[in-house]
């Protein structure tokens, strides 16, 4: 005799995550810095979550690598400031947006994989 029994499945395992967020700055060094984690419920990412070393990418590729795990039709708001925050604090003093090719290229590589990058809307003209 095989007994079967079935509970309940996570939402997570049915349903991943559309929404993402992508931070970007540039370092000291002049390399850029990437943190891109989920968003399931809107914009709720805290300065601690982004600046973590655990989640940290390191450059375009990594970023790249990161997409490329991403669920197809995927969204992704790459934000200019921190959820939650003034224009003032220091975490938005370093945000900010790479060159407008590296720009284009996340873009172009995120498309290719039906994934969607939004840009802040002050920042149109890096399309």
């Amino acid at each position: 005799m095989v007994l079967c029994v079935l509970g309940p499945t996570t939402s997570k395992a049915q349903y991943p995550p559309r929404a993402y967020e992508l931070y970007s700055w540039q370092e000291l060094d002049g390399r850029w810095r990437f943190c891109l984690l989920a968003s399931p419920s809107g914009p709720n990412i805290s300065a601690e979550q982004v600046f973590d070393k655990k989640v940290r990418l390191l450059g375009v590729k990594d970023l790249k690598r990161k997409i490329s795990e991403l669920p197809s039709r995927a969204t992704i708001f790459w934000l200019d400031r921190i959820s939650g925050t003034t224009s003032h604090s220091q975490a938005d003093k370093i945000m900010g947006l790479p060159p407008r090719e590296t720009i284009q290229a996340v873009r172009h590589y995120a498309a290719a994989r039906q994934i969607q990058v939004e840009l802040p809307a002050a920042s149109h003209n890096q399309k």
